[in-house]
């Protein structure tokens, strides 16, 4: 073989060599590619997993935040609804209140009317004692209604039935919620406040200093008469000082002096009760002794020789014993009445008396009364 074609052949191996290398190395380039996509996909996941972790973490950092505002917002929330609610309470219980007042108000009026009606008073008892339960039970109740009472005409039919139901209400109700209305009924810019609290002393027979003191001031300064008797017929002497009980005695003689004779016993009955043993009895001669005599006046002072409130005297005696010997006398069965049960007679002095005359005790006690 000669040299050129050792030349061609060497040629021809170089370039089959070369092709196969080539294509050798085509081949191999997408094994390689392939055998590194799961790396590339790694990669992308992984970057995907930071980021989904980043986005986690702000997530996490805005739920926070979130929730601190809306804790804070709740806060403001609550604290809003705690104002509404105080006042949404405020609100209850006041309506609730005005409520319990319409109530009692309205349990009393029912009262009323059923006490009008002249029903069946088999459930009287139990109506009363309901309203009673509930004022024991509930001092809003009981305040409500003394404020109703404050605005009934005081000689109402509803007035006379709500003092007696207070009255009925055990005394450490009763009392002070009485002795409050009869204070402020006195200190009420009303023309007729000295005759409703009057009134309403009357009707509970209660006392207290200031309830006193207002009794002696309405008897010895007020320019009413009535007022002052009615004033007088709540006051015992021992409740007064001297210098009152004096001036007691000065209102009662200007108000006797300048009075119809037909009042005049009125003033002179409260005299008596006012005055001492000494002076009742002057007081007594004096009437006796008067020209012209008032009937009703001795016949005042009989009485009170018969109750002891007036002793007995040989002055008094004489003078009655004198009345009973006239005949024409309106009052002589009163003095023989009261020289038989009273004074001492002798028996010369009941045959005197007795002369003429049917004086058996019976007969005697009958005329007078």
């Amino acid at each position: 073989m000669n040299i050129s074609t050792k030349v061609v052949l060497a040629l021809c191996c170089l370039c089959i060599t070369f092709v196969a290398g080539y294509l050798a190395g085509s081949l191999s380039k997408p094994d390689y590619i392939i055998t590194n996509l799961p790396l590339q996909k790694l990669s992308l996941s992984d970057t995907k997993i930071e980021k989904t972790a980043l986005l986690d973490k702000t997530h996490a950092v805005s739920s926070a935040s979130s929730l601190r505002s809306a804790g804070q917002s709740s806060q403001v929330d609550f604290e809003i609804n705690s104002n509404d609610s105080e006042d949404a309470n405020s609100t209850t219980v006041d309506l609730e209140q005005e409520q319990t007042e319409k109530d009692i108000i309205t349990l009393f009026s029912e009262f009323v009317t059923y006490a009008a009606s002249g029903s069946d008073y088999s459930e009287y008892g139990m109506k009363l004692d309901d309203i009673r339960n509930v004022l024991i039970a509930s001092s809003s109740d009981l305040a409500a209604l003394l404020e109703y009472l404050q605005r009934l005409p005081i000689d109402s039919q509803e007035n006379y039935l709500l003092v007696s139901i207070i009255m009925g209400l055990p005394q450490e109700i009763s009392q002070p919620a009485m002795l409050s209305v009869m204070e402020v009924t006195l200190l009420n810019d009303d023309p007729n406040n000295a005759t409703n609290f009057l009134e309403l002393a009357a009707r509970t027979g209660l006392k207290s200093p200031n309830i006193i003191t207002s009794l002696k001031d309405i008897a010895i300064f007020s320019e009413n008469n009535d007022q002052t008797l009615r004033a007088l017929d709540m006051l015992m002497p021992y409740e007064l000082s001297s210098i009152e009980n004096q001036q007691i005695r000065d209102r009662l003689l200007r108000a006797a002096q300048n009075s119809k004779t037909e009042d005049k016993p009125h003033y002179f009955s409260q005299l008596l009760r006012f005055s001492n043993s000494a002076q009742r009895k002057q007081l007594a001669l004096d009437a006796f002794n008067q020209t012209e005599a008032n009937k009703g006046i001795q016949s005042i002072i009989m009485d009170s020789i018969q109750t002891g409130t007036l002793n007995r005297s040989s002055d008094l005696k004489e003078v009655l014993y004198s009345i009973a010997k006239q005949q024409e006398n309106e009052l002589q069965q009163q003095a023989i009445y009261t020289l038989l049960y009273r004074f001492d007679l002798t028996q010369e002095e009941y045959k005197d008396l007795s002369e003429g005359k049917n004086i058996e005790t019976n007969n005697i006690y009958d005329s007078v009364n």
